[in-house]
């Protein structure tokens, strides 16, 4: 298989259960490298994209702080982000979750592979829309509860909670549920067996480790602009991330086996 296939979303959560009826408990290795083979996998096709969409991140936040003129140009952005309301946290997740990642997958996919379907694309959509709720509420309960600040200690709570808590706890469970409802959508009986605790933590866990590998360091840049910035310029991570998410659900699902690793 051509490691840069990345087909749609749905694709990339195929359940195994399709193929287990039953839904049998599955063994997962939870050693440190097989963990990170995929992070390392998707990271050799998308290491470009990444470092591009990481520095865009972090020369906004320098040029918010050292360029004469930055901070009132970003300023209008919050402003609009104010305004919208959690209207723009959904729409904006929509595009850099969703219509981003696509437009990169379509350069990288090769030629004859198929697109996703309109169905698709508004399924994927309408998940990253309720993401975006999600992290606009996180991100002002962590500015009530770690403040404003970008002193070393705040950023570094704010981060072990973001990526120790909310992540594994949360976001990843809620796509992952998801698509799994979504692979089930002809039988909702079978697609709320497939929910089971198993099931979940075996297509968590390498999302999650390539989370730890990606994210800190991201929400480190994050962080360090003040609040009413954080969530627009997490939107260049999200993009990045969704992007790497893809490809490693996707390798998951087709890997002999699937999940029994």
């Amino acid at each position: 298989m051509n490691p840069t296939q990345n087909e749609s979303l749905e694709n990339c959560f195929a359940s195994q259960s399709r193929h287990r009826p039953e839904f049998p408990e599955v063994r997962v290795k939870t050693d440190l490298k097989s963990l990170l083979r995929p992070a390392i996998q998707a990271l050799q096709v998308y290491w470009p994209a990444i470092l591009i969409i990481q520095g865009l991140a972090l020369a906004v936040v320098c040029s918010y702080y050292w360029i004469e003129g930055s901070a009132a140009l970003l300023d209008k952005v919050a402003y609009f982000k104010t305004e919208g309301g959690l209207l723009f946290a959904a729409v904006t997740t929509v595009v850099s979750g969703g219509i981003l990642p696509e437009l990169l997958k379509r350069r990288f996919r090769p030629a004859g592979s198929d697109n996703p379907t309109a169905g698709e694309l508004l399924h994927q959509f309408t998940m990253w829309a309720i993401i975006g709720l999600i992290v606009d509420r996180f991100y002002w309960f962590q500015a009530q509860i770690f403040g404003n600040g970008n002193d070393p200690a705040t950023l570094l709570l704010k981060v072990v909670c973001d990526q120790l808590l909310f992540t594994p706890a949360f976001v990843l469970p809620f796509i992952v549920s998801w698509f799994i409802l979504y692979e089930h959508r002809s039988n909702l009986r079978e697609g709320l067996r497939a929910l089971t605790f198993t099931n979940i933590r075996t297509r968590i866990l390498p999302i999650w480790a390539t989370s730890l590998c990606f994210w800190p360091l991201m929400l480190l840049i994050v962080y360090s602009l003040p609040s009413k910035l954080q969530f627009p310029l997490f939107l260049f991570g999200n993009a990045a991330f969704s992007t790497l998410m893809i490809f490693i659900a996707r390798r998951q699902s087709e890997e002999p086996g699937g999940g029994d690793r």
